[in-house]
């Protein structure tokens, strides 16, 4: 009885060390990775060197699923984490596309006002996300990304696009300071969202000053996230995941996955809060 007990309070003990510290990771991320810099207002991109365990890209081509396997949540990584572990069968990685766009010159001279209407009408549709079934056995394939030394984690069936950013983003007069500005594709016209601007405020980072190399739209909807670094695709089950309370301050924030150190992200809250932002910014 007092071995169950000592294994019990030790299981707590890990899953509270690690929760704050990822708790701290949301507020002080690490270091930013050195990535491709492309700034609001300026057709020309500033290359630094890459780094060695960035994965390559290639444009307007599917990543390979074979033989790259996925990495599980619940795989162990530490003798502190295996109290918790569950093992996940590996599966093959989930192709994904990253679309490249070209602006045309007709496309250049819109108005940044017509823009700004069109990107701002979300319809009924876009607004109903996908209901996701987190009790399958089978788990939901995420896309984790960086944005200024966080790792965020997004459900596929809720990535509406990676995009790769091939033009500048057109800033739009009075926009919010979350905003990087409108960005004109092929398929879809975009908001492009400063992330570390919205999700960390207080660190006072722009991705305008920082760069970003990719932009994740968000469902069907006319938002994106810019980004720094596309890092892998995992498998998350309901049990891999910290799930946050109702009353938590963050409405971005679905839950924290320790064995990743990286935060899930609630689409739905997120598409919400960018709207009310939105609301409040036309209103100021």
């Amino acid at each position: 009885m007092a071995d169950a007990n000592s294994k019990t309070d030790l299981v707590n003990q890990v899953d509270f060390v690690l929760q704050d510290y990822l708790d701290q990771l949301l507020v002080s991320a690490t270091e930013v990775t050195p990535v491709t810099s492309v700034k609001s207002g300026s057709a020309s991109l500033q290359v630094t060197e890459p780094v060695a365990e960035t994965p390559s890209v290639a444009i307007s081509e599917e990543l390979p699923s074979s033989p790259a396997e996925v990495k599980t949540a619940s795989r162990t990584v530490s003798p502190a984490r295996a109290a918790f572990a569950e093992v996940i069968p590996q599966q093959p990685m989930p192709a994904f596309t990253i679309e490249t766009d070209v602006e045309t010159p007709s496309d250049i001279q819109d108005e940044s006002s017509s823009r700004a209407h069109d990107v701002n009408e979300l319809t009924n549709e876009a607004m109903q996300t996908l209901s996701l079934n987190w009790q399958s056995s089978q788990g939901i394939d995420c896309l984790i990304f960086k944005v200024a030394g966080l790792k965020l984690a997004i459900p596929l069936p809720l990535l509406g696009g990676v995009h790769n950013v091939t033009d500048k983003v057109t800033p739009l007069f009075g926009q919010a300071s979350w905003s990087l500005g409108v960005w004109q594709g092929d398929k879809a016209k975009l908001t492009i969202i400063d992330s570390a601007q919205l999700i960390m405020p207080e660190r006072r980072i722009s991705l305008n000053d920082d760069g970003y190399s990719f932009f994740i739209q968000l469902d069907r909807s006319p938002w994106a996230l810019a980004c720094q670094e596309i890092c892998d695709t995992v498998t998350l089950v309901h049990d891999s995941i910290k799930w946050r309370g109702d009353g938590s301050k963050r409405p971005w924030l679905a839950g924290t996955v320790i064995s990743e150190m990286c935060a899930l992200l609630d689409v739905p809250g997120l598409l919400k809060l960018l709207e009310e932002n939105r609301r409040v910014a036309r209103q100021a």
